[in-house]
């Protein structure tokens, strides 16, 4: 299968997730107060670390305790002896990753508990976790995943909204709040369809950019950098995502005539604008994607549904569109990784 059919598989993947019965969420909020477990910490690489990233503010807000996400190799045995007791959830898309799995093993010999989130089932990392919770997003062999990202997500926040039942959460806020995640979702195959012709046109030139930066707001910076891992992916060539503060305080002095500038603008900012303007007169090559920005020759002027904690399902959207269709013209199989067995030469991930 191409990219393009996982992104357009995204949507109905989504929406089934919110309708099914999830004993394994259940169970183990259940388990988590009677363990003693006072705080949640999620582990991954790339795109599982993203997707820990764009789900965490959710999962504080609902989870009812402290929530903090770690690149395994920082989640060493200093840091898993500050605190109380944590439950441990070792993220990764493929669920071979070894990196992982050690680190969900070290959780486990300080007296952690461990779960695993992988989107295959079994997966190596199920080998180190007391719960099991499988991201029910169906085969992706694609390396460059998309679906596995937005699905990842989702099941971290069913999680939270699982643990905010057990502390209280009522029906009708439950109910509502998957009514707002519904609506996102049913608006997604409006916004791959608009993307996509956005791709193919007005973003056409991205073909020839050789540095590319991302930008946007704090709200959004999981979706930056999982943009930008995507397309350095996909394009082969240097990207890197930023915060827009972060941006600010610096990276802006490497921009030049040959710079290529992507900004998610979920609102109307008149800070965001101003730099818009700035640069605009070092480089022509300023992309804008957002419900408000000027519909001109570059930008991406669409309706999006915008809702402050769902927003993030929306706007990873033209980034993996443009991921899924410009490389084939450059005559990359964005699918494919460059070097197909790069992980068994560099033993970084094991198959079930």
């Amino acid at each position: 299968m191409l990219v393009k059919d996982y992104i357009d598989d995204t949507p109905s993947r989504l929406l089934a997730m919110l309708t099914q019965t999830r004993d394994d969420l259940r169970q183990i909020a259940q388990a988590l107060p009677e363990a003693g477990v006072a705080r949640i910490i999620l582990t991954g690489s790339g795109t599982s670390y993203h997707a820990a990233l764009t789900a965490r503010p959710f999962m504080q807000r609902w989870c009812g305790m402290p929530v903090d996400v770690y690149w395994p190799f920082l989640l060493n045995d200093a840091a898993l002896a500050l605190g109380s007791k944590a439950l441990v959830i070792g993220i990764s898309q493929g669920g071979g990753s070894l990196s992982t799995l050690e680190a969900m093993n070290r959780a486990r010999k300080a007296g952690h508990l461990t779960a695993s989130m992988a989107g295959v089932a079994p997966a190596v990392i199920d080998r180190a976790a007391d719960f099991v919770l499988t991201v029910p997003c169906g085969e992706e062999k694609a390396g460059a995943k998309t679906k596995g990202y937005h699905c990842t997500v989702l099941n971290l926040m069913l999680l939270a909204l699982a643990l905010a039942q057990q502390q209280g959460l009522t029906a009708d806020e439950h109910q509502q709040l998957l009514a707002r995640m519904e609506e996102t979702f049913r608006h997604l195959p409006e916004l791959i369809n608009a993307a996509g012709e956005w791709a193919m046109t007005k973003a056409r030139p991205l073909l020839q950019s050789a540095d590319i930066r991302l930008v946007g707001p704090y709200t959004l910076f999981g979706t930056v950098q999982e943009g930008a891992l995507k397309m350095l992916e996909t394009f082969r060539c240097p990207v890197s995502g930023y915060e827009f503060e972060e941006f600010i305080h610096g990276v802006y002095n490497a921009f030049n005539e040959n710079a290529t500038l992507i900004m998610l603008s979920p609102w109307q900012d008149e800070r965001e604008a101003r730099l818009a303007e700035i640069l605009g007169g070092w480089t022509k090559h300023i992309y804008r994607i957002g419900p408000q920005v000027e519909n001109n020759a570059l930008n991406l002027s669409v309706p999006f549904i915008n809702d402050e904690d769902f927003a993030v399902f929306e706007y990873i959207i033209p980034l993996q569109m443009l991921c899924a269709t410009l490389p084939e013209l450059k005559g990359i199989d964005p699918a494919t990784p460059k070097d197909p067995f790069f992980h068994q030469k560099m033993q970084s991930k094991l198959g079930v």
